[in-house]
């Protein structure tokens, strides 16, 4: 992704998240996510900061802006992407939508079109896409598609549980994969604190330790990213 593409929508970000409180809270939905974590059998450590803004309109039509950067210990690139969601979403329980991404994961440059859904009842939360994965330096296309859900009950004061598995297709190694669970907790000043340990196709466990800090009613579709859907790989 080129530099000046990559401050702009860094300039963008900041702007909205530099927005008044009463505009964050009825107009602008989303979070901003830190994550340090570590792979155990690479023993590398990586750190990860992102942020998705959105926001709905009356007629039920969404958009949703992502971008993220993060660092792995020993690789150069800082990876950073931008994604992109349009999306349906007649009220608060389920949203339906379309989203591109565009990532720097040198010595490629890839983009994915991808479709979404998701259904959230305020105390479970379900999350499915599938995307189409383009390869600008190269000839290695492929897919990439996976499933969140995550349970927080009321009366469970806080806590809740969440779990997931992601995989892509056709790249320079293959193909790759991880499934994962963790706990959080939300405080009830619209911040979470999270732990997740996942475990790869190649038999590596990364665990992962996040904080994130909520606007509005948090983000509709969670971040596609390669980072964000396979933490330490």
């Amino acid at each position: 992704m080129p530099r000046s593409t990559t401050r702009l929508l860094a300039t963008v970000a900041a702007c909205a998240l530099i927005s008044t409180p009463a505009v964050a809270q009825n107009i602008l939905n989303g979070d901003l996510t830190f994550e340090l974590g570590h792979n155990a059998q690479k023993s590398r450590n990586f750190k990860h900061i992102s942020t998705s803004l959105g926001t709905t309109f009356d007629s039920g039509l969404g958009l949703q802006f992502d971008m993220s950067v993060g660092k792995y210990e020993g690789i150069n690139s800082t990876s950073p992407s931008a994604g992109l969601h349009v999306f349906y979403s007649p009220d608060t329980t389920w949203a339906v939508g379309a989203f591109v991404l565009a990532e720097d994961q040198r010595p490629g440059n890839y983009a994915y079109m991808g479709l979404e859904a998701v259904y959230n009842t305020g105390d479970f939360r379900g999350e499915v896409y599938a995307a189409y994965r383009h390869d600008y330096a190269a000839n290695f296309h492929g897919e990439r598609y996976g499933v969140e859900m995550a349970y927080a009950p009321a009366n469970w004061n806080g806590f809740g549980v969440f779990g997931g598995a992601h995989g892509e297709t056709g790249l320079p190694t293959g193909s790759k994969s991880i499934a994962y669970l963790g706990a959080d907790y939300r405080f009830a000043n619209s911040t979470k604190l999270a732990l997740t340990v996942g475990r790869t196709d190649q038999g590596e466990t990364v665990a992962t330790l996040g904080y994130q800090i909520q606007f509005g009613n948090g983000a509709t579709f969670s971040r596609r990213h390669s980072q964000g859907v396979f933490d330490g790989y």
